[in-house]
């Protein structure tokens, strides 16, 4: 199996851990749900557009860097998904019509 890229949990842990910070202080700063944030820190949740709008605020950053993140993440995630190739081998490619 191929190494998974960087989780964004732990992309936003680094982030966290570098502004001497932790869920409650930034969920507090960027206004949304400390709930949330200990999610997607866990991986068990994904950066929404509005909360990778809030880092992006936040941490000067782009919120295309912490979209990208998750994207490259889901994408990898589904190129290891053993039911997912399964499924893919019994789709056909869409014919052209004339």
């Amino acid at each position: 199996m191929a190494k998974t890229k960087q989780s964004p949990g732990s992309l936003l842990l680094e982030y966290i851990e570098k502004y001497e910070l932790n869920c409650n202080r930034l969920s507090k700063e960027i206004r949304c749900s400390q709930t949330a944030l200990r999610l997607i820190s866990l991986d068990k949740s994904r950066i929404t557009t509005s909360i990778a709008v809030r880092l992006a605020k936040y941490f000067s950053t782009k919120p295309e860097f912490w979209l990208l993140a998750q994207m490259d993440y889901d994408l990898e995630k589904a190129a290891n998904n053993k039911t997912l190739a399964k499924a893919l081998k019994s789709i056909s490619k869409a014919a052209k019509s004339r």
